[in-house]
């Protein structure tokens, strides 16, 4: 599956998940996915990836090429960086894997994050998981919810309402194998 269409942005993460299964469903078993950066790179280091993310330590990707734009677009804003990269891989998708998917924000997904969240590192024995992002529209209702202050069952029902992004995250070294460079965009900040 080659071609993807940057419309998934303007439509519900039900239907993102479902481009998702029927993509890795087909007999190719690829997905195209992005990574938006301020670095370059030749070679993906797990060990750099930050922590306390919401699948944890990670390779993080997401199948829409606008999305990662934006997520390096923003990092050289914070990082003061003339520039920032769009990085393309190709996700082949093989059944020694162990993956993950969240398919909707649900109190499994929220009790996932915040495993990962709050203590850090690797909380989980996937190779790559697939869901909602905890991002500024999410973020608030997800710390409510981390902190106890809002049960899991109303945490869901306030996000249920909430425009969300996707992100593919890659955790070992075995799902990297699986991943095959394709080109980077450099862009001007």
């Amino acid at each position: 599956m080659l071609i993807q269409h940057e419309y998934l942005h303007q439509v519900s993460f039900e239907e993102v998940m479902e481009f998702v299964e029927n993509a890795i469903a087909d007999d190719s078993r690829e997905l195209v996915v992005y990574h938006g950066t301020c670095s370059e790179f030749e070679k993906i280091n797990l060990n750099k990836s930050h922590n306390r993310r919401d699948f944890g330590k990670g390779f993080y990707t997401t199948i829409l090429q606008s999305q990662s734009k934006e997520w390096a677009y923003r990092l050289s804003l914070r990082e003061k960086r003339n520039d920032y990269y769009v990085y393309e891989f190709l996700f082949e998708e093989v059944p020694s894997l162990k993956v993950k998917r969240f398919d909707r924000l649900n109190e499994e997904w929220l009790e996932f994050i915040k495993e990962n969240r709050i203590k850090g590192g690797l909380q989980h024995q996937y190779d790559v998981v697939i869901g909602p992002v905890a991002d500024d529209n999410t973020m608030q209702t997800v710390q409510l919810y981390m902190s106890n202050i809002l049960t899991a069952t109303e945490a869901v029902e306030r996000l249920k309402y909430s425009k969300v992004n996707n992100q593919v995250s890659f955790h070992s070294e075995k799902s990297l194998s699986c991943l095959r460079f394709i080109r980077r965009m450099k862009y001007d900040a």
